[in-house]
C-alpha cells in the first residue's frame, strides 16, 4: 500500500489537491464534493463508512509522513567513470555486498558519467545527512533534493564499509533545515507499524507502510550490506531501489532504522534496515574522525551448525566433536590471532569465558572490546581444549583488507574470499571456492583486462585459488607476459591475462 507524502508544496508541484489545507481541525470531515451528473435512471455504488479504527490508523500514517517530510531527501549521484558490467538482468542473484541500488534500467557499458539515486535523512542544522555508503560510494558529484523541490550540492564527509553508513554535508545549507527525530531501535517490537520513506526508482518522496516483520542478530541466514551490522530490522513495508539510505519510521514519527537492502528469495522480497542506534554511533564517529575504528581478532569464522561433520580442518582431519563453537576457516596472516598461535581448523568455544555458539557471537563480542585489549580465547584443536591470550588489533581499512595484498591493489581491484554463505547469496553452489572481485578501479589494469565486479577468480597460472590472500600473493609474483587467470563471470568461464614484468 503506497501513501503519498502529505507535503503541501509537493502536492502543489504535482498539481494535485491537498486535503485539509488551512487551519481545519484534524480528522474533521471535508466538504462534500458536488455529486456528478448522471443520466436518468443511473445508479452509483453506495458510500461506505470506514471503521473508526481505520480512520485512526490512517491519520497516524499521514501524521508521521507529514512530520518526516521536510527531513527526508533524495540523493542524486554522478560517477565520472562508469562501472563496466556484464551482469545483464542477473543483479538480483548477486550478494548484497555488490548491490548498489542504482535505479532500474541503467544501460550497461554506456560511455559518460554513471548516475544513481538514493535517499537520506537530515541529522542536524549544519546540513549533515546520513545515508548508505553504497549510495554515495565513488560519487564525483552529489546533489540533494528536498521534498519542496529545492536542490543543493553536497560532499561526502565519511563512509564506513563495515556498516554501509555514510554522512554527507550540504555545501551551502539553508537556514530552515529540520532534523529528523531519532528513536530507540532497542525498543522496537515485532508487529509494530512502520513506514519506509524515500525516493524509490527515482520518484519523488513516497511512503510505504508495513510492520516490523522480524528483529534479530545477523547470521548465516541474514546477510546485511555491512559486515559489522550485528542486528537487523526486517519489514514488509515495500522497499525499492532508491529507498536505500532513507528512514524506517515508527508511528511517533521517530526514525528507528535506515533502509539498506532488499533480499529476494522464496516467499517474496524482504526489506531490511540498519537499527538507528548503530547508525547514530557510526555517524557520530564519521563526523568526529571521518572513520570508524573497530577491534578485530583476525579470523574468518563459520557456524558449526549445518556444516558437514567431516569438513576437513586445516590439517585434513574432520571437525572435533563439540557441543558448541565456531569453526575457524582462515587466520589472517600477521593478524592478532595468528600472532597468538591460532590456526585454521580450530574451533572457538568461548572468549573470556563467554560461550560462542555462532559466528556472529565472535564478531559481537570482539566489536564490544577496545582496540589493544587482551582476550582469552578458548578453542578445541585435535580434540583437545586449549586457551590463548590474544591482543586485539585495529581492523584494517576495507580497501586494504579486501584487496588481500599489494598484488591486487596494484592491478586496481579489491578481492574477497568466496565463503559458502557468499556463494549461496550469489547463486553459486556453496562448495565453490575462489576470490570474488569486490571492486574494480576505473582505468586500472584489471579494468583494462576486462575484469568486472562480481567475477570469481578460480585459477591463476593453472593453480587453484581458494582465498583472496592466495589470489593476491599469486598476482604479486613476477611473471613475464602476465598471469593467466581463469575467471567465472555472468557470461560463463573465461581466461584473461593480468600483470606482467619481472
Amino acid at each position: 500500500m503506497v501513501f503519498a507524502a502529505l507535503s503541501g508544496a509537493a502536492g502543489c508541484r504535482r498539481g494535485a489537491p491537498t486535503p485539509q489545507q488551512g487551519g481545519g481541525t484534524p480528522g474533521a470531515a471535508a466538504p462534500e464534493p458536488p455529486a456528478p451528473s448522471l443520466a436518468p435512471g443511473s445508479t452509483v455504488t453506495p458510500k461506505t463508512e470506514p471503521p473508526s479504527e481505520a480512520r485512526v490508523l490512517s491519520s497516524a500514517f499521514s501524521a508521521a509522513a507529514r512530520a518526516l517530510s521536510p527531513s527526508v531527501v533524495r540523493i542524486d549521484v554522478e560517477i565520472d567513470h562508469p562501472r563496466v558490467s556484464e551482469r545483464g538482468d542477473d543483479d538480483d542473484d548477486l550478494a548484497p555486498f555488490f548491490r548498489h541500488f542504482f535505479g532500474q534500467g541503467m544501460p550497461e557499458q554506456t560511455p559518460g558519467p554513471q548516475r544513481g539515486t538514493g535517499s537520506g535523512v537530515v541529522m542536524d542544522a549544519r546540513g549533515d545527512i546520513v545515508t548508505n555508503r553504497h549510495v554515495v560510494s565513488d560519487a564525483s558529484k552529489v546533489k540533494v533534493i528536498f521534498n519542496d523541490g529545492r536542490e543543493f550540492t553536497a560532499k561526502t564527509l565519511g563512509t564506513d564499509a563495515e556498516t554501509d553508513v555514510a554522512v554527507i554535508r550540504l555545501d551551502k545549507p539553508p537556514g530552515d533545515l529540520v532534523a529528523a527525530r531519532l528513536g530507540d531501535s532497542d525498543k522496537l517490537d515485532v508487529g509494530e507499524w512502520v513506514l519506509a520513506v524515500g525516493s524509490p526508482l527515482g520518484l519523488d518522496q513516497t511512503v510505504t507502510a508495513g510492520i516490523v516483520s522480524g528483529l534479530g542478530k545477523v547470521g548465516r541466514h541474514v546477510q546485511m550490506s555491512g559486515g559489522r551490522v550485528r542486528h537487523y530490522i526486517q519489514t514488509d513495508a515495500k522497499i525499492n531501489p532508491g529507498n536505500s539510505g532513507g528512514p524506517l519510521v515508527n508511528l511517533s514519527a521517530e526514525v528507528v532504522g535506515i533502509n539498506t537492502l532488499i533480499n529476494t528469495g522464496p516467499g517474496g522480497a524482504y526489506g531490511f534496515a540498519i537499527p538507528i542506534n548503530q547508525v547514530r554511533m557510526v555517524a557520530g564517529s564519521l563526523l568526529k574522525e571521518g572513520r570508524v575504528r573497530y577491534a578485530y581478532l583476525g579470523v574468518l569464522v563459520g557456524d558449526i551448525e549445518g556444516l558437514d561433520p567431516n569438513h576437513p580442518g586445516a590439517k585434513g582431519g574432520p571437525l572435533p566433536a563439540v557441543d558448541h563453537g565456531v569453526f575457524v576457516s582462515q587466520v589472517t596472516p600477521g593478524g592478532p590471532a595468528a600472532k597468538a598461535g591460532m590456526h585454521a581448523g580450530d574451533v572457538i568455544t568461548d572468549i573470556d569465558g563467554r560461550q560462542m555458539a555462532a559466528s556472529g557471537d565472535v564478531i559481537d563480542y570482539v566489536s564490544s572490546r577496545a582496540i589493544g585489549s587482551r582476550v582469552t580465547v578458548g578453542f578445541v584443536r585435535d580434540g583437545k581444549p586449549q586457551k590463548l591470550a590474544v591482543e586485539l588489533g585495529e581492523l584494517p581499512s576495507v580497501d586494504v583488507r579486501a584487496a588481500g595484498g599489494a598484488g591486487a591493489q596494484k592491478l586496481g581491484m579489491a578481492l574477497q574470499t568466496l565463503t559458502p554463505e557468499l556463494a549461496e547469496s550469489m547463486g553459486i553452489e556453496r562448495g565453490a571456492r575462489g576470490a570474488v572481485v569486490a571492486e574494480v578501479a576505473p582505468g586500472g589494469a584489471a579494468a583494462a583486462a576486462g575484469v568486472h565486479e562480481g567475477d570469481v577468480i578460480l585459477e591463476i597460472d593453472r593453480q587453484r585459488i581458494t582465498t583472496a590472500d592466495e589470489a593476491a600473493a599469486a598476482l604479486a609474483a613476477p611473471r613475464n607476459g602476465g598471469h593467466l587467470v581463469r575467471v567465472r563471470g555472468a557470461s560463463g568461464i573465461r581466461f584473461i591475462t593480468l600483470g606482467g614484468g619481472n
